[in-house]
């Protein structure tokens, strides 16, 4: 296979793409549909809109040959020359910082080379004017409008059944256009999301304070993809304190749900209540999220169930509630004192106040604005799923999921002769499977493009290097504390069998990971920042979390026993427990 049917066209101007800070977004291969309908129409273009509203770019330079994302493969790109056209640009800011903000202290980053048309006097003015709001205002209210409409679009959701075929194709579409007014505002948000804690970081640098620029972002409060996680720590509780329920779940996951209605208890009933409020609040979340063929909570209740039961085994001074609270009291404090250091240097102190306010409140719109996307996103799948279902009921298709193996240009094809298609589908659905088990290139300069896709090495490819009792692996602070535990190399949040003291290492996590956390000591992923999902959501609930830790999941066996200094972002092998490959 030399290429896929979504892959990027070659750019121009902003040629330099890396999966640094994507793997969170898109971990693996994007379906067709899903990328030709929800990133080409509508992620896409909105995010396009938030740089030009930021003013990063003008439109005129996002001219179509200019790509906001990339894709190649399937697998989703970030573009680092626009990332990097922000440090460029805006007062007070550097490559090198935008650098270390999105991709850490990933050493594989290139370096940044200059191009004379990235300095543009017009664009440093109205990003001075950006920086300044960004660092004085205390709402965002485009944004907040968009979380309310959100919900709003969630709540008008139409009855499927009566709809025709071409009806639920035409709803997926109208979501997609909500999908794109939202990413405009989020894109600033996510964008602004960086400026008040570096500005603190700085700080607390230059003062030699550094470790406890991440703990100033500790228990924040306000962070909606933890929202998830005190749900099912709840549902955990149930479990816990019930010997019915606990019962129940000792018997095995599977069929589990069934047994639940069965049973004539009070208990029972109140489990299988509260999971339902919870999955109305929270079951768009789901792994791979941003992509309209993954399932999530509402589709696969299966997956919450599963971690709950991981949950549950933990004792009640894990209560992310409870560690919340007191980490926002430990960060008040520090606030309070590193806010005193500065008496003597009003400017700084001024600068450091506004970076946390900011830092603070760019966080929890980041997170807000997220899930309002995958609720948006949701809307969308839905419909989708309802499509893929009815044409293989009707056997016009071998698999439902077969139909994002459509682009969206395709479609109204498909709907007018189905079971043409269906040979098509199932051998796109065989080269989507090949394509999950890749490892794309990190870098993609797009004006050559990658290597053909059938040079990619396979994820279990390569030599895996021997760790020793001792060696410390460095990453980036991700969230505060200290601990020690069994590694356990998760790929796959909804089958796991991680039990207390663990520590989760993963490639890396979106929210819906998140509740995993709770099972666990401590969280090591190989990419990510202090501002990713996985980091803003460790701190919130208390899980010290380090990232960034390049090949983490090669280079520590299954088993061997590390500990975590989620300030730092090491991780030092204490003693190998099982034979290294």
């Amino acid at each position: 296979m030399d290429g896929w049917i979504t892959d990027t066209r070659s750019g121009t101007r902003f040629k330099l793409f890396t999966r640094a800070n994507a793997d969170e977004v898109g971990p693996e291969p994007f379906s067709p549909l899903g990328w030709s309908l929800g990133w080409v129409k509508g992620n896409g273009p909105g995010a396009a809109d938030g740089f030009v509203s930021f003013g990063i770019v003008t439109a005129d330079e996002l001219a179509p040959d200019h790509q906001i994302f990339g894709n190649w493969g399937g697998y989703f790109y970030n573009s680092v020359s626009l990332s990097r056209l922000l440090g460029v640009r805006m007062p007070g800011v550097s490559v090198d910082a935008i650098d270390k903000a999105y991709f850490g202290d990933n050493p594989n980053i290139p370096p940044y080379e200059a191009d004379p048309a990235d300095e543009d006097p017009e664009r440093s003015e109205a990003l001075g004017r950006t920086l300044a709001w960004v660092m004085s205002t205390d709402s965002v209210p485009a944004m907040s409008e968009q979380l309310v409409r959100s919900r709003q679009v969630q709540a008008a959701r139409p009855d499927f059944g009566p709809m025709d075929d071409r009806d639920l194709v035409a709803y997926a579409r109208k979501v997609v256009g909500h999908i794109r007014e939202a990413w405009g505002p989020y894109c600033e948000v996510v964008l602004a999301a960086s400026i008040g804690p570096g500005a603190v970081s700085a700080i607390c640098d230059a003062i030699g304070r550094g470790p406890d620029a991440v703990k100033l972002f500790t228990g924040i409060g306000g962070v909606e993809s933890a929202g998830g996680s005190v749900a099912l720590w709840a549902l955990s509780r149930l479990v816990r304190n019930s010997a019915a329920l606990t019962a129940a779940f000792d018997q095995g996951l599977v069929g589990l749900l069934d047994r639940l209605a069965a049973m004539e208890s009070p208990d029972a009933s109140r489990f299988l209540s509260d999971l339902h409020a919870a999955l109305a609040e929270y079951g768009h979340r789901g792994p791979n999220e941003w992509d309209l063929r993954s399932p999530c909570w509402s589709t696969n209740p299966e997956m919450v169930v599963g971690m709950v039961d991981r949950i549950r085994l933990q004792g009640d001074e894990h209560n992310p509630s409870v560690v919340a609270a007191a980490a926002g009291r430990e960060r008040s404090d520090l606030a309070t004192e590193i806010t005193g250091l500065l008496d003597s240097d009003a400017e700084t102190q001024a600068a450091f106040v506004a970076g946390l306010r900011s830092g603070v409140l760019f966080y929890q719109l980041r997170e807000a604005g997220k899930s309002a996307l995958i609720r948006l996103h949701f809307e969308a799948k839905l419909a989708l799923f309802e499509l893929g279902r009815r044409m293989c009921a009707s056997g016009a298709i071998e698999e439902s999921q077969h139909v994002f193996m459509l682009v969206d240009s395709e479609l109204d094809g498909f709907l007018a002769d189905p079971t043409g298609w269906a040979a098509t589908l199932t051998e796109r659905q065989k080269q989507f499977d090949a394509l999950a088990s890749l490892e794309p290139p990190y870098i993609v300069d797009s004006r050559p493009g990658p290597s053909p896709i059938d040079q990619w090495p396979t994820r279990q490819s390569g030599t895996k290097r021997r760790v020793e009792v001792g060696e410390t692996l460095r990453g980036a602070p991700g969230a505060p504390g200290k601990a020690t535990g069994r590694a356990r190399v998760v790929h796959d949040p909804s089958n796991t069998d991680l039990e207390p003291g663990d520590v989760l290492v993963c490639r890396t996590t979106d929210p819906s990971w998140a509740p995993l956390f709770l099972a666990t000591s401590a969280v090591v992923c190989d990419v990510g920042a202090v501002g990713s999902h996985a980091a803003i959501v460790a701190r919130e609930i208390g899980v010290p979390c380090a990232v960034s830790v390049v090949d983490a999941t090669r280079l520590i066996p299954e088993g061997t026993t590390i500990s975590v200094d989620g300030s730092t972002g090491e991780v030092t092998i204490v003693g190998l427990q099982s034979r290294q490959a």
